[in-house]
């Protein structure tokens, strides 16, 4: 029979004799003075039968504990920047990769016809510009012989007023006309001279204009083969040769597993701890002994059982969800070294998060059975000399199996005293009790498994 089982048998034929009629331990006639005979040898009979723990002293936390999903620091879907059919696959899924290698091609005639297209129309552009300078020359060319022109028949009119008393007034007033006439020529080809170049400047913008096409056509045809944008591992693949493919749908999903992350939302009353929390994790690397550590953080994969991660505040958000009223913290994944036979977390692991936010080193910690509650009051029994004592108490730090107990009244509880586990629930202060010590359900279990095979053997 299980010791647990043999202490509850125990227990209930202690009652049942203590209810007996006429039950006593005490001789007949050897009651107390002053007190009635039938009553005296039934309170010497009253012990309760209890069973104890001994008080611990040992450190208990409070803690946050929350699940969630990895995340890698850089992961993207990768998407085609031109539309095409593919002819080539360089990447497999689980492929490493590294900066600017080619992951897939897409059929690049069309693109390569339509940079031929570009320059062929850069080369037009440009034979038209020199055609424009030559017209340029030939514009300043020409002002240039009719300001000769026009300089010649001025200084001719001049002279000849000189001698106005030696030529007719007819030829005077030709001359007047010739200068005049070469005037308005001079000006006509010094309007066209400055036509001709606006014209090449003109040109010299669409010459500007055909070697950006030519620069699209050569990035279009560039998009032709899909490059890996940083160092990773091809975490999926979905395309094949044959694909028409374009910009409405991604061809890969590239991550980097080596830096992992979990992202965790808490409540906005927790915001100034998270933001201390951040400030001391930032100044980890030369904290003196006698400040405050950075956060406990362990990180329990739900695919690896049994291994333990550590983690780190990487940041928190400088701003809170208004739909939730909550904030995002960042949480570094330690990953583990070359020597370390743990397997790294990979990002989309479910991880349970346990985050330590205080700790009580020397706590006094009972079994959670051992504490009753009476209103908004809290009270343990402790066994004293056979006799149950009961101590007023206020609710610590606990965890599943025990609670920590701070004494309302200084130096009430020590370390290793007994507290009544089972058969405190009908206690009053000052009963008298027989202990027996208690065995938790995991040491039962084994008590019984360990009966189980004895009775095998």
């Amino acid at each position: 029979m299980p010791r647990l089982d043999r202490a509850f048998a125990a227990l209930a034929c202690a009652a049942a004799l203590a209810c007996a009629p006429g039950a006593s331990d005490v001789p007949d006639g050897v009651a107390d003075a002053g007190e009635e005979p039938e009553f005296a040898g039934l309170e010497r009979v009253a012990a309760t039968r209890v069973l104890t723990s001994p008080l611990e002293q040992r450190e208990m936390v409070r803690e946050i504990e929350t699940t969630v999903n990895a995340e890698s620091e850089t992961e993207i879907e990768l998407f085609p920047r031109s539309s095409g059919v593919v002819v080539a696959i360089h990447a497999e899924e689980g492929d490493r990769v590294k900066t600017g290698e080619v992951l897939m091609e897409i059929d690049p005639r069309e693109l390569e016809a339509a940079l031929g297209e570009a320059k062929i129309a850069l080369r037009e552009a440009q034979d038209a510009l020199r055609n424009l300078e030559l017209t340029v020359g030939e514009s300043k060319a020409r002002v240039v012989a009719s300001e000769l022109t026009f300089d010649q028949s001025k200084r001719e009119l001049e002279r000849k007023e000189d001698a106005a008393a030696v030529i007719s007034r007819n030829e005077l007033d030709l001359l007047r006309l010739s200068v005049a006439t070469n005037q308005a020529d001079l000006d006509a080809l010094r309007l066209a001279e400055k036509k001709a170049e606006a014209a090449l400047a003109t040109q010299q913008i669409a010459i500007e204009r055909a070697e950006l096409q030519v620069a699209r056509a050569e990035l279009d045809l560039s998009f032709a083969k899909v490059e890996a944008p940083f160092d990773g591992v091809i975490a999926r693949r979905d395309v094949r040769i044959g694909d028409l493919v374009s910009n409405a749908a991604s061809v890969y999903v590239l991550t980097d597993p080596e830096n992992v992350r979990a992202v965790v939302s808490r409540p906005q009353r927790e915001l100034t701890f998270f933001r201390d929390a951040e400030a001391r994790a930032q100044q980890a690397s030369g904290y003196d002994a006698g400040d405050a550590a950075p956060l406990d953080i362990e990180i329990a994969p739900e695919a690896l059982p049994g291994a333990r991660y550590a983690g780190r505040i990487r940041f928190v958000s400088p701003t809170i969800d208004p739909a939730s009223g909550q904030f995002r913290v960042t949480i570094g994944v330690e990953q583990p070294g070359e020597d370390d036979a743990r397997l790294p977390v990979l990002p989309g692991m479910l991880l349970r998060v346990r985050i330590v936010t205080e700790r009580h080193p020397n706590a006094l910690v009972v079994p959670k059975r051992a504490m009753l509650r009476e209103g908004d009051s809290y009270f343990v029994f402790v066994v004293d000399d056979g006799v149950g004592r009961r101590i007023a108490v206020d609710e610590g730090f606990s965890d599943d199996d025990f609670v920590e107990v701070i004494p309302e009244e200084a130096g009430a509880l020590s370390a290793n005293a007994n507290v009544v586990v089972v058969g405190n629930r009908d206690l009053e202060d000052g009963d008298r009790v027989d202990p027996s010590p208690w065995v938790s359900a995991g040491a039962s279990a084994e008590a019984a498994e360990d009966d189980a095979d004895d009775d095998g053997a």
